[in-house]
């Protein structure tokens, strides 16, 4: 993506781009430093009451299974999910919520998020498991997974009419990519759009070189094992939400661990659907 198109200038010329939530802000600063504590994680995280319900919401779901109902942030960080994933989902929720889907009913909320936590959940499991000497950080994976479509809520949110044609040509037209329908209709696809909008954000650099990658054909970039982990992990969810899960392979983790953690994840499928709704239905905005 060109720094001088024209179509990122007048997004920033005529501010269509959402501001950092002041939430994230916050949560992007602890994303960046090691010694972060539970107790002040906690503590950002309840200011904003919505996210706090969303997280609390989360960790009591099906597809975590928690012992014991979870009813404070720091129950859902010591108990259920742990801090460096409360870190990032927080961060990952925080950045979706200043985003307007009202005016693209062909937008699928819930897709949108099983894709997000599907991707983090199992590319970082992956990812924690690969057995290659410059295997990508499972935390890293999980934040990238978690934000690597968010370029489709920022063409929605800027441009819901020609991202609502290009969801019904690509629907009515299976042969073809979205991103081919958004580049003739927009001047620009979704990657390209989540890369520039993380780094409007200044989010950490790994994310939006990441993200760029996604649709290329060779991989040169020091990221280049976490991309391909994602591709194979995106390819296969898209097959599972099809109905039809093809059989997932990672070329640096063993497939008879991948497959277990795969079928492990299809196990939990209904659950991470449930999840993804109610993440929908809270962060649609009218």
């Amino acid at each position: 993506m060109n720094s001088d198109d024209p179509f990122y200038n007048e997004l920033i010329a005529v501010e269509s781009i959402p501001p950092l939530p002041g939430a994230a802000a916050e949560l992007l600063a602890l994303a960046t430093d090691p010694d972060v504590d539970i107790a002040k994680l906690a503590e950002v995280i309840e200011r904003d009451p919505p996210l706090t319900a969303r997280l609390i919401g989360i960790a009591n779901s099906a597809f975590y299974a928690p012992r014991q109902p979870v009813v404070t942030v720091k129950n859902a960080i010591v108990s259920v999910l742990g801090l460096d994933m409360v870190r990032n989902m927080s961060l990952g929720m925080a950045l979706a919520g200043g985003f307007s889907t009202a005016g693209c009913p062909s937008f699928d909320l819930t897709e949108y998020w099983i894709m997000a936590l599907g991707t983090a959940d199992l590319a970082s499991g992956l990812a924690r498991a690969a057995t290659v000497a410059d295997a990508p950080d499972p935390d890293v994976t999980y934040l990238v997974g978690l934000l690597h479509n968010l370029g489709l809520l920022l063409l929605v949110h800027v441009r819901p009419k020609d991202m609502e044609r290009a969801l019904k040509l690509a629907g009515d037209n299976p042969g073809t990519r979205l991103i081919e329908h958004e580049r003739d209709l927009i001047g620009t696809d979704h990657w390209a759009a989540g890369a520039f909008l993380c780094r409007h954000w200044q989010l950490p650099a790994v994310v939006a070189d990441c993200i760029e990658q996604l649709d290329d054909t060779v991989l040169v970039d020091r990221h280049a094992r976490l991309v391909e982990l994602l591709r194979s992990t995106r390819r296969w969810l898209l097959t599972v939400i099809a109905g039809r899960p093809d059989v997932l392979r990672a070329t640096s983790v063993d497939d008879v661990y991948t497959d277990y953690r795969s079928q492990q994840f299809l196990d939990r499928y209904d659950a991470l659907k449930m999840l993804a709704r109610f993440l929908g239905g809270e962060g649609a905005k009218g």
